[in-house]
């Protein structure tokens, strides 16, 4: 699912009108509509209903709602803001239609502010994408005053006060509701940590935008979702282990073998046809007990990873999990790299670390190469950033100067091959414990040894990792889950 910017949204609403021959007043009703139909399908009628409408389109679309409410029985009480002198024609035309049906808007200015009373539900329709100046303070806080209250907090397509273009200061309030129902794609605000936090739960509502415009637009960012599974290749009956890759893990040090169990069993599981670990001394038993489908080769240190030969060609190579910083590992990353310049590689946990201690031997690294950071892994590869959206500016950079894909593991990872962002929407919570990575880290290795592209690998790797984690979140509870269940 494309996520569109506020001006892809606008372009996308006018040429909506022009092919479908309607006017915009027509599409919010069709809007409203949508939210009416929710409303119904989720929501009980001994409920009271507060419309918190705003002077724009997003207040028009409040007030359509609140119309469609009360004409169908519900008990609604309507308040519009007027933070301007003037509403939006379709705002202005809603509101002529609920007087018209006899029911009472009250109109609040700064002055009235605290004459505003709560119900059990509130309809936040104050501002949408439009938002592109400062909040006057005593809408501000009413805003605070609706977060604090008790009631149950239902936002129209973008929580009012939060921007689409940026992330707002400490100081802001803005809505933070329980329940979000968006028009026709999600917003990148949902996605990310510092806003995505207090927007728990949201829902797109297709309002039939023109489909043959939206398929024209190119966005920055994309949201996964199950269609990614189409990638997956079937097998064909006369297939054989060759078929499906040899791939390489590079791990290991004494303490963290498991690391290497949990990203070599991924990868098995996820299909490749070969599976070589090459580990330290000290892994040997383990490995051999563990994971018998997979070879192991050991270097000549006990406890920590050396250079040494790899008697194969890899298919692909995933390298880090469980390897600690010692200056023998860190010229036996060098040397892959030098080694392997047009395989297939995957750099996850100390590989990053090495790497952000010697920046300069970035430039080793092949191609379409993945690195999959956690935040802190991140910093020390990019440097500090402001914020969230500083971060993905930074990362994207990155990642275009350098002709590699970053991975930025989190709650909604992130995945840039410096022109794009693909957002992944599987995955939870529960998924926040040791090894997590390190299965992701076998099974996009595994992908690229099959042969599937850079951008496929990471793209399905995430979208099945964080399945395979609702899955078992389901089955054993997210305070249960541990990283074996994502095997």
């Amino acid at each position: 699912m494309k996520i569109l910017s506020p001006q892809q949204l606008r372009d996308a609403d006018a040429q909506t009108l022009t092919a479908q021959n309607i006017s915009s007043w027509q599409l919010m009703e069709r809007a409203a509509t949508k939210l009416f139909d929710w409303i119904k399908q989720y929501c009980s009628k001994k409920e009271t209903f507060t419309v918190l409408a705003g002077t724009g389109n997003n207040g028009g679309d409040g007030l359509a709602l609140a119309r469609m409410l009360s004409a169908d029985g519900w008990h609604v009480t309507t308040y519009l803001l007027r933070f301007s002198d003037h509403l939006s024609p379709d705002c202005q035309h809603n509101k002529k239609l609920l007087e018209e049906q006899g029911i009472t808007i009250t109109e609040i200015q700064a002055e009235q502010a605290s004459q505003i009373s709560f119900t059990k539900v509130v309809i936040d329709a104050v501002f949408g994408i439009g938002l592109s100046r400062p909040v006057p303070i005593w809408l501000q806080q009413i805003f605070g005053q609706l977060n604090d209250s008790n009631s149950y907090i239902i936002s129209v397509d973008m929580p009012s006060g939060l921007p689409t273009d940026r992330i707002p200061s400490p100081e802001e309030i803005w809505v933070h509701p329980h329940q979000l129902l968006t028009f026709q794609t999600p917003k990148l605000p949902f996605l990310l940590p510092s806003t995505g936090k207090y927007i728990p739960h949201w829902e797109v509502l297709d309002i039939g935008l023109d489909t043959h415009f939206l398929n024209t637009l190119q966005p920055d960012y994309y949201y996964l979702e199950p269609d990614i599974l189409q990638l997956q290749r079937k097998r064909p009956k006369f297939s054989h282990k060759g078929t499906y890759g040899h791939a390489l893990l590079v791990g290991g040090s004494y303490g963290k073998m498991g690391a290497v169990v949990l990203s070599g069993t991924a990868a098995l599981r996820t299909g490749v046809g070969l599976l070589t670990v090459a580990i330290p001394e000290c892994g040997y038993t383990i490995l051999q007990t563990a994971l018998p489908e997979a070879m192991v080769i050991t270097c000549d240190e006990a406890k920590h990873y050396k250079a040494m030969e790899i008697p194969f060609a890899p298919s692909a190579i995933g390298v880090g999990i469980g390897w600690g910083t010692h200056s023998d590992t860190a010229n036996a990353l060098f040397s892959l790299l030098q080694q392997y310049p047009d395989t297939p590689f995957v750099l996850d946990a100390d590989a990053l670390n090495i790497l952000a201690q010697h920046p300069e031997k970035v430039t080793l690294l092949p191609k379409n190469t993945i690195l999959t950071p956690h935040p802190k892994e991140l910093e020390r590869l990019i440097g500090k950033w402001d914020d969230d959206l500083h971060k993905l500016t930074k990362a994207k950079d990155f990642a275009r100067e350098h002709k590699i894909l970053l991975l930025i593991k989190g709650a909604h990872t992130m995945i840039t091959n410096g022109e794009h962002y693909w957002v992944n929407s599987t995955g939870n919570a529960g998924m926040a414990t040791a090894g997590s990575g390190d299965v992701l880290t076998g099974m996009i290795t595994s992908l690229l040894a099959q042969g599937y592209s850079a951008i496929e690998a990471a793209c399905l790797g995430v979208y099945l990792h964080g399945l395979r984690g609702d899955e078992a979140a389901k089955k054993e509870g997210m305070s249960h889950l541990i990283a074996r269940d994502l095997c």
